[in-house]
């Protein structure tokens, strides 16, 4: 009968504590069942504890801790940033480029990345190295270099550049991608006539070497049939002159086709000869 006067008289309050804890439990729930999803790691912060924050790495799970407690969660899984980097050629001359990084914190470090350079990483380490390796890169080469040939291995360059700089990071690039090129319109266009001009250059020394190389041809091909009269001229002695004519008359009188042959007169005996052969 005492307790039951007693919540009687202190009802209001009694309810008031109830709506209170009820309140305060509901309040706590997120900070005391913690959900860690895939592709995420986490590490725990122990406030009273003797070490605060341990290497304990902790993956994908429910987790029930203390209200005082508190888990900080990293997304381990590949990401994405894209920095906008404006850079000088070995000339002086700007390039405007957008190069995209792919890069993910290393789950074993992540006490390193939260106690000396904090969850925004990206921020304070990641964009300073893609923009200080981009104009490392962009310093070594002329723009005609970076619009033909150096642009195809441009992004190995940068990429193996933002490695090394951050070589002793606890998180990892893993590729670079160079998404957009811009050099300023004059410069693009100066480029672009002189490339046209050197392939001009180019086709002109061309037909020059093949006409160079048809001239060759044709030398060899006279002093070829040069040499070739010589040794036919040097055996031609009249024997063997007469000795083709009778062969030539012999070959005509023995033919069934109609034919006139006019000879001079000193062609008489090769007549008289091939006249016999027609009989």
């Amino acid at each position: 009968m005492k307790g039951l006067a007693f919540v009687k008289r202190h009802q209001i309050k009694i309810a008031s504590a109830f709506f209170l804890l009820l309140f305060m439990t509901v309040y706590s729930i997120p900070s005391v069942f913690v959900y860690i999803y895939p592709g995420q790691a986490g590490l725990l912060f122990r406030g009273l504890a003797r070490e605060p924050l341990p290497e304990q790495v902790y993956r994908e799970g429910l987790y029930l801790i203390a209200p005082w407690n508190k888990f900080y969660i990293y997304d381990v899984t590949q990401q994405k940033r894209t920095v906008t980097v404006v850079a000088l050629t070995n000339n002086g001359l700007p390039v405007t480029l957008d190069v995209s990084a792919i890069f993910h914190p290393d789950p074993q470090d992540l006490k390193e990345l939260a106690i000396h350079v904090g969850a925004d990483y990206t921020d304070k380490i990641l964009e300073p190295v893609i923009r200080s390796a981009v104009r490392q890169v962009i310093g070594q080469h002329a723009p005609e270099e970076l619009y033909t040939t150096a642009r195809d291995s441009l992004h190995a360059m940068v990429l193996a550049q933002a490695q090394q700089e951050i070589a002793d990071q606890p998180f990892v690039i893993e590729d670079v991608i160079i998404e957009k090129f811009e050099l300023p319109e004059a410069i693009r266009t100066a480029i672009e006539q002189k490339l046209r001009y050197q392939q001009e250059a180019l086709a002109y020394q061309y037909r020059l070497a093949k006409q160079s190389d048809e001239a060759k041809r044709l030398k060899i091909e006279a002093e070829g049939l040069k040499d070739y009269q010589g040794i036919v001229a040097s055996n031609l002695t009249p024997d063997l002159l007469q000795w083709l004519r009778i062969r030539a008359l012999h070959d005509l009188a023995a033919s069934t086709n109609g034919k006139i042959i006019v000879l001079g007169d000193s062609d008489r005996l090769s007549l008289d000869l091939s006249e016999s052969l027609a009989e």
